[in-house]
């Protein structure tokens, strides 16, 4: 069988975990580099993006991506996971919450600002996730980290039903969000369903059902649903380089200007670049990505690209 390499984007089906979506995957490539971009909860649909092979390397600037997510949410009953897969711990009323109240705290959400993450959740304790932790009977402390919401709309409000889209950074919790959304209100409420419509530049259009995945599995055709390595969206600028830069990318060696092969946004190489200390895609003359760089200036104010991810062969 040939050689996998790429990104697959599978429409997570509800039930399983994300782990069990790679294990699965693990078995129709033959080999253990394997691993997904962004845990969904196995309660959770949607966008699952899973790197292959050398494109493992690449997963950390597609976890970095912008999520996009819609769901649902009900108003006046708590749960130990904020979900509805967890235990009822308290239910208030939530009769005289009106729709102006819930946009309203919505709307307060967005921006920066510190999530505390469930305790059943993936978030890991001196090495321990959060939710062993937690069905052990442990007291898990809640710590806040920074999160950014972009949008939290509110679109429909039935009987305590919720219904909103969400567009957040990575390591945004969902089920958080709808809890504290809960608690601003004096009512509670927890999350009751969640599909990830797009996670950087995958959307739901491209995803594939696990079925149609494990068919392709068996038939030994999986490379036809993968986004191949050279044509992976990392959200970087692109430089190519000449034959020379190629050999220094390919060994690990800087990069300078006459390694670079000018073209119309670049005429002298790297002209919109320099100076920049980001992170930028290499690829060579053929079009086939030599892995990522990372600009920066010398002592003799010389800009250069030091490789930072080398996808050797």
């Amino acid at each position: 069988m040939t050689a996998l390499e790429g990104v697959l984007v599978l429409d997570k089906p509800a039930g399983p975990t994300s782990h069990d979506i790679v294990e699965k995957v693990r078995r129709f490539t033959r080999r253990q580099r394997v691993g997904h971009t962004g845990t969904l909860d196995p309660m959770a649909t949607g966008v699952l993006p899973l790197c292959i092979g050398r494109a493992t390397r690449l997963a950390r600037f597609l976890t970095s991506s912008r999520k996009h997510y819609a769901g649902t949410l009900l108003l006046g009953v708590t749960t130990d996971t904020y979900d509805a897969e967890g235990q009822i711990r308290e239910r208030r009323p939530a009769d005289a919450i009106q729709p102006a109240d819930v946009r309203g705290a919505a709307a307060s959400f967005m921006g920066n600002l510190m999530q505390a993450p469930p305790a059943f959740s993936a978030r890991k304790i001196q090495g321990q996730p959060m939710h062993r932790l937690a069905r052990a009977g442990n007291d898990v402390p809640h710590k806040p980290a920074p999160v950014t919401v972009y949008r939290f709309e509110i679109l429909e409000i039935d009987d305590g039903v919720v219904r909103f889209e969400a567009e957040t950074s990575p390591g945004t919790y969902i089920r958080s969000l709808a809890h504290d959304l809960g608690e601003m209100l004096g009512c509670g409420a927890h999350l009751t369903s969640l599909r990830r419509l797009a996670s950087g530049s995958f959307g739901i259009d491209s995803a594939h059902a696990l079925d149609e995945v494990i068919r392709e599995g068996h038939a030994g055709t999986l490379a036809e649903l993968m986004i191949p390595l050279d044509r992976i969206d990392l959200g970087l600028p692109t430089i190519m380089v000449n034959r020379d830069g190629a050999t220094a990318m390919r060994h690990g060696r800087v990069l300078s200007a006459r390694d670079m092969v000018p073209s119309d946004s670049n005429p002298d190489g790297c002209a919109s670049l320099a100076g920049g200390t980001g992170s930028v895609r290499v690829e060579d003359e053929g079009g086939r990505l030599l892995g990522v760089a990372v600009g920066g200036v010398s002592s003799a104010d010389t800009w250069l690209l030091r490789p930072d991810v080398v996808l050797s062969a």
